[in-house]
């Protein structure tokens, strides 16, 4: 058998237990990982709710979010429903975000997380009425602080040593219609 057809089937098994992604999440040529919006989905409802605290004054849980992609931008969109308490005063509103980003790799803890991310609306009731816009502006610009760098997934440490040990190191991500798909490389010696 030749030399190369038996190292790429070796390296498409391995990555197939490495990853263990079943369902719909399938391997490509070998050196990528497509998978679907619907596991994406799921995969990322495993990070969440999401509480962060910002300017230490206020405490912000947002919600799994529902996720679409968009290709044409090589960006993600998303809607959370966003609860927010201000220490401060005590103050208390709720809200619904909807946003896009990007998606970066983290090799130092094997992470998909959000990068640029860009509130494209943001609304918040008060309880005792809709928020003021200049409100609503602000709690965009803090949530667009809060939601950069949020894990969407995280790789299995026992995955990610096999991964390390196939040699192997995310190379992009792109994302195609109904799809991420992760390429992989040799790692750098």
């Amino acid at each position: 058998m030749d030399q190369n057809l038996t190292r790429r089937a070796c390296f498409g098994l391995g990555l197939v237990a490495v990853l263990g992604i079943a369902g719909c999440g399938s391997l490509g040529l070998g050196r990528s990982l497509r998978v679907d919006e619907a596991e994406l989905q799921r995969l990322a409802a495993r990070e969440f709710p999401l509480r962060r605290r910002v300017l230490e004054i206020v405490e912000l849980d947002v919600s799994a979010p529902r996720i679409g992609l968009l290709p044409e931008r090589q960006r993600i969109a998303a809607s959370v429903e966003v609860a927010a308490h201000e220490r401060l005063f005590d103050g208390r509103a709720d809200g619904r975000l909807e946003f896009d980003a990007a998606l970066r790799w983290a090799a130092a803890d094997q992470t998909l997380r959000l990068a640029e991310v860009r509130v494209g609306r943001f609304e918040l009731d008060s309880h005792g009425g809709r928020a003021p816009l200049p409100a609503e502006r602000l709690g965009a610009l803090v949530v667009e602080r809060a939601l950069e760098g949020a894990v969407v997934y995280r790789l299995p440490p026992q995955r990610a040593e096999r991964l390390r040990l196939a040699g192997l190191v995310p190379e992009r991500i792109e994302i195609e219609p109904g799809a991420l798909l992760l390429r992989f490389t040799d790692a750098p010696r």
